[in-house]
């Protein structure tokens, strides 16, 4: 499993908002095949996490993929992580 931080690094009036949406949708579709399983923005807009269940061949294309990380929207910073859940997460 990987935890993956992304830190905004342009402001918005430099960010076309159309790369958001082409996360998000990716992010979505990658929900539904359980190879995220956990992700979402940071209250103060600084960035946000992503936690893959996927190997370790598998994370840097994933990440090197994301139109965030394309388009130099944001930094990222990768760590395995061998993280337990609450049986209460749904």
């Amino acid at each position: 499993m990987w935890l993956v931080q992304l830190s905004v690094k342009k402001t918005m009036d430099q960010i076309d908002p159309k790369w958001f949406e082409e996360h998000e949708k990716r992010n979505q579709q990658l929900r539904e095949t359980g190879i995220i399983l956990a992700n979402g923005a940071f209250a103060d807009g600084s960035g946000g996490c992503i936690i893959y269940d996927c190997t370790k061949e598998e994370i840097a294309s994933l990440i090197q993929e994301d139109p965030l990380v394309v388009h130099e929207v944001v930094d990222y910073d990768c760590k395995e992580w061998n993280a337990i859940f609450s049986t209460k997460i749904q």
